[in-house]
C-alpha cells in the first residue's frame, strides 16, 4: 500500500508539473490530499470491501469518483479556480489510476 501511495503522489504531482504548475505550496498540498484520498480509498477496499470480481470494480469506479470529486472540491478550496481544479484532477486521476492498471496487469 505505501507503493501505491508514493506511485500515486509521484505520478500526480508530475502530471501537475506536465501543466506548468510551479507553486511549491501547492504541490504540497496536493500531495497531502492525494495521500489522504489514497490512503482512505486503499483502506475502504481493504478493510470494507468484500465482493467478487465484478463487485470490486464497481467499488473501484465509485471511489475513483469519490477521490475525483474530493480532489477537485479540495483544490477548489486551495485556489478558487473550478475549471482548474476538476482538470487538474480529472487528468491527474486517469494518469495515476491508469498506470497503476497497467502495473497491476504486469505483476
Amino acid at each position: 500500500m505505501l507503493i501505491a501511495l508514493l506511485l500515486t503522489i509521484i505520478i500526480e504531482l508530475s502530471v501537475l508539473w506536465f501543466f506548468k504548475e510551479r507553486h511549491r505550496l501547492f504541490f504540497v498540498y496536493w500531495g497531502a490530499v492525494t495521500a489522504l484520498t489514497n490512503l482512505l480509498a486503499n483502506l475502504f477496499i481493504l478493510y470494507v470491501f468484500s465482493g467478487g470480481d465484478v463487485e470490486y470494480w464497481i467499488c473501484v469506479v465509485i471511489i475513483e469518483a469519490l477521490v475525483f470529486i474530493s480532489e477537485a472540491a479540495l483544490c477548489f478550496v486551495y485556489n478558487s479556480d473550478l475549471k482548474k481544479s476538476i482538470k487538474y484532477s480529472a487528468v491527474c486521476n486517469l494518469f495515476s489510476f491508469g498506470i497503476g492498471l497497467l502495473i497491476s496487469l504486469f505483476i
